[in-house]
C-alpha cells in the first residue's frame, strides 16, 4: 500500500466523513444492492464462515438489514480501529448476529483461513492489490467476492479532484487511489487457481459503475 494511503486510512479520514461521501456519490447504496443479490442468490453453505476483508465502518447496513448473516459466523476485518468500533456498534444495535471485529492489515494479513466465501468492497483501488488478492485466496476454501470501481475512460482516479469532499476527505485532492481494469483482476486471480464464475454491475453517478466479480476455487487434479 502507498504509505500516503494507508496514512489518510488509519489516521486521516474520519468515519463520519467517510460514510457521508459515500452516500452522495450513490456508491454506498450500489454495494449494499451487489452484497444482498449475492446472498439471496448464491448464499454460502448455511453454518460456514465468512470474511468481509477492509469492512470499513460497515455502512452498507444503512440500506440492507443484517439479517442475511444469521446462518453464518461473520469475521470483520480493517486497518483502522475506528471504523471497526462503529461497525460493531450498527450490528449491536440493529441485530443479533454472530459476528467478530478484527483489526488487520490484508496485505499482511495474521488470520488462519478457512472462510467459505471472502468479500472485499472496494477495498483493492486503495491497496497492493497483488498482494491483497493472494490473502483473498489463501484465506478462502471455495469463493471470493470482490466489488471494484470502473470509470468512464477519461477518469483515471478513483476520485475526482475537481469535487468539493466532506470534511477529513478533502485528502483525496492531494493523493489518489488508483482503479485497476476487471482484466487485470481476473488474471491475477487466475493466478491463485480462482476462475471468474460471475460480474454484476450497477451504474451510480458522475458515469461511474461498481463492478462486482464472483470467483471460485479451481480444484486441482490429482497427479
Amino acid at each position: 500500500m502507498d504509505e500516503r494511503l494507508r496514512e489518510a486510512w488509519t489516521t486521516i479520514i474520519q468515519a463520519e466523513d467517510y460514510d457521508a461521501h459515500m452516500r452522495a456519490v450513490g456508491q454506498a447504496q450500489a454495494n449494499a444492492e451487489l452484497i444482498r443479490e449475492l446472498f439471496e442468490e448464491r448464499p454460502p453453505a448455511s453454518g460456514t464462515s465468512i470474511l468481509f476483508a477492509g469492512a470499513g465502518t460497515g455502512q452498507m447496513f444503512d440500506f440492507i438489514a443484517p439479517d442475511f448473516l444469521n446462518p453464518f459466523q461473520t469475521t470483520f476485518t480493517d486497518l483502522n480501529a475506528q471504523y471497526l468500533e462503529k461497525l460493531r456498534l450498527r450490528l449491536i444495535e440493529t441485530s443479533g448476529i454472530q459476528f467478530k471485529t478484527v483489526l488487520d492489515d490484508i496485505e499482511h494479513t495474521e488470520l488462519s483461513g478457512g472462510f467459505s466465501l471472502t468479500i472485499a468492497v472496494l477495498l483493492l483501488e486503495h491497496v497492493d492489490w497483488r498482494k491483497a488478492i493472494a490473502a483473498l485466496c489463501k484465506l478462502s476454501t471455495e469463493r471470493v467476492f470482490v466489488i471494484l470501481q470502473e470509470n468512464p475512460p477519461e477518469m483515471a482516479t478513483a476520485m475526482r479532484r475537481d469535487l468539493p469532499r466532506v470534511g477529513s476527505m478533502e485528502i483525496f485532492k492531494r493523493i489518489d487511489s488508483h482503479l485497476i481494469p476487471a482484466a487485470m483482476i481476473e488474471a491475477e486471480f487466475a493466478n491463485h487457481n480462482f476462475r471468474l464464475v460471475c460480474t454484476t454491475r450497477r451504474e451510480v453517478p458522475d458515469r461511474k459503475q461498481m463492478v462486482a466479480q464472483e470467483y471460485a476455487r479451481v480444484e486441482q487434479a490429482s497427479v
